[in-house]
């Protein structure tokens, strides 16, 4: 028969065994679960950081769009009665006011999504994402000042105003200097986008925004 001192031993052994065992278990159970916790949420920063370069780019071409000139379809259609009690001047003035009071309600519509991507990726990796695009709100916001100085000339009726006076021509020209939107404020608003998009690389496992 073994002896006493032995079986104790042989049973405080796999005691010991069975305790390495099970905190070997709990270490490995732990720490899979921070690694999958860690790949989570290093998705879910990817997939925010993707969609606010999306809506940057989109908020962008919109706030162009914005301070383009009416198309046609974009101008009010007036009905006979109208035509009747009003003067040219008075329903081009009219069509201008509606029509950009439109656009900036759809451009609103882009930027509440932009700011709600921004508010998403700040959630996930702090505050810090806002200076990355900071200086791109500046143009964003200049491109409805510009629109709002027009509105302001088109609704002031203490003043009559042509489409061929001094004031709208220098309101448009601030808006629409050439018919590709090639000025200053348009260059201001693709450079300080890509700024913004230069800081999301590390995000989007890039080294450049090229690709």
């Amino acid at each position: 028969m073994p002896d006493p001192e032995l079986k104790e031993w042989i049973t405080l052994l796999k005691d010991a065994l069975l305790g390495l065992a099970a905190i070997v278990t709990i270490f490995v159970g732990v720490y899979g679960v921070r690694a999958w916790k860690r790949d989570l949420v290093g998705k879910e920063v990817y997939a925010a950081a993707r969609n606010l370069v999306k809506e940057s780019h989109l908020v962008c071409k919109a706030a162009r769009t914005l301070r383009q000139p009416l198309w046609a379809s974009e101008e009010r259609q007036f009905t006979d009665e109208e035509v009747e009690h009003t003067t040219k001047n008075e329903r081009w003035r009219l069509s201008e006011a509606e029509g950009y009071k439109a656009k900036i309600e759809k451009f609103a519509e882009e930027l509440k999504r932009y700011e709600s991507a921004k508010l998403d990726l700040r959630v996930l990796v702090g505050s810090k994402i806002y200076e990355g695009f900071l200086p791109f709100g500046r143009p964003l916001t200049e491109s409805i000042e510009r629109v709002n100085a027009y509105l302001d000339l088109l609704q002031d009726h203490s003043k009559t105003y042509f489409p061929d006076s001094p004031e709208i021509i220098e309101a448009q020209r601030q808006l629409y200097p050439s018919d590709n939107l090639d000025d200053e404020l348009s260059q201001s608003l693709a450079d300080l986008r890509e700024e913004g998009e230069v800081s999301l690389l590390s995000h989007l496992h890039r080294k450049s925004i090229y690709g």
